[in-house]
């Protein structure tokens, strides 16, 4: 078995092309971790703490892996902290969409339905995976058929999941949130644009990860693996902040704010750090011109109810 039971025997140019996307996860990885703790002014919050763990899984998965497929460490201890990893990094990682799906969509019932999804396939597919895994790596080789079985089922399971996350957060930015943008300016529009490739890539990135598993490649699919989710993680954290700077910025001020392109990861902090110049209630009603008067009610709406009564903003410094 490729890596299934334990350590991998494969060539040379293998080994280096393994190792080589095991570095490029890592790296990613700390790219992520300069650029939360350069850009949270708390330490708190369900996206700071859910994005911490995401990272912080995708780094012990690669490392484990790595350890495990090259007999550099032994095999079973490997195995727990794999899955330990595995759930921080997948799990986690929805979890951060989760936690940013106020900022597209008000409707309480879709995050309703996307934690019970989280919840449901936590539980169907994250567990019962771990115990094959666990198993034929104890030595229950009867396990072994099951296992490559629930293996592929469960990767197609949570391409579903963040498939549905992807296509929900696009459909509500071309629906709901696209007028709003459209308020902001070309600066609104550039960052719609993204949020919509972003969510396209990870959907394309979870189909090539889906490639490898089903052409029979466990070691391949296993060091690609962390490759895609830091990627995914790289440009959601990215995207997902410049979303949240313009949906909170003043519209009358945001053709000015070219620091956007530049930095988003750090833009946040401005209306953080001063409430007074943000979009209120008082900014965005009632409207100057007749022509945008469908409009504010939606951002009214969404800076009140969706956005942070529902997450709790004393919690949120981000």
């Amino acid at each position: 078995m490729a890596g299934e039971t334990g350590p991998v025997e494969v060539s040379r140019s293998h080994s280096m092309v393994i190792a080589g996307l095991f570095a490029l996860a890592c790296w990613n990885v700390l790219h992520i971790l300069v650029s939360i703790f350069t850009t949270f002014r708390r330490y708190r919050g369900l996206y700071f703490w859910s994005m911490l763990i995401s990272t912080v899984g995708i780094l012990l998965h690669t490392i484990t892996s790595f350890l495990r497929y090259f007999a550099l460490a032994p095999n079973f201890p490997m195995c727990v902290l794999i899955c330990i990893g595995w759930y921080a990094m997948v799990t986690g990682q929805a979890v951060v969409l989760y936690s940013r799906l106020h900022l597209v969509t008000s409707y309480d019932r879709y995050s309703r339905w996307v934690l019970f999804m989280i919840f449901f396939n936590f539980c169907a597919l994250h567990i019962p995976t771990t115990v094959l895994f666990l198993g034929i790596n104890r030595g229950a080789h009867s396990l072994d058929k099951p296992f490559n079985i629930y293996e592929r089922i469960q990767l197609a399971g949570f391409a579903v999941q963040e498939t549905i996350l992807s296509a929900l957060y696009i459909w509500e930015a071309l629906t709901t949130l696209r007028p709003i943008l459209q308020i902001k300016g070309t600066q609104g529009q550039r960052v719609l644009m993204n949020l919509v490739a972003v969510n396209v890539i990870a959907v394309l990135l979870d189909a090539s990860l889906l490639t490898t598993e089903y052409t029979n490649h466990f070691d391949v699919q296993t060091t690609y693996k962390p490759v895609v989710y830091s990627i995914k993680s790289l440009l959601e954290f990215t995207v997902l902040n410049s979303l949240l700077v313009i949906v909170r910025t003043d519209p009358s001020s945001i053709e000015n704010v070219d620091q956007l392109n530049r930095d988003e990861l750090h833009m946040e902090l401005q209306w953080s750090g001063n409430r007074s110049n943000n979009a209120t209630p008082s900014t965005v009603g009632p409207p100057r011109s007749g022509g945008i008067q469908k409009f504010p009610s939606r951002e009214s709406h969404l800076e009140l109810n969706g956005s942070w009564s529902s997450c709790n903003e004393q919690r949120d410094p981000v």
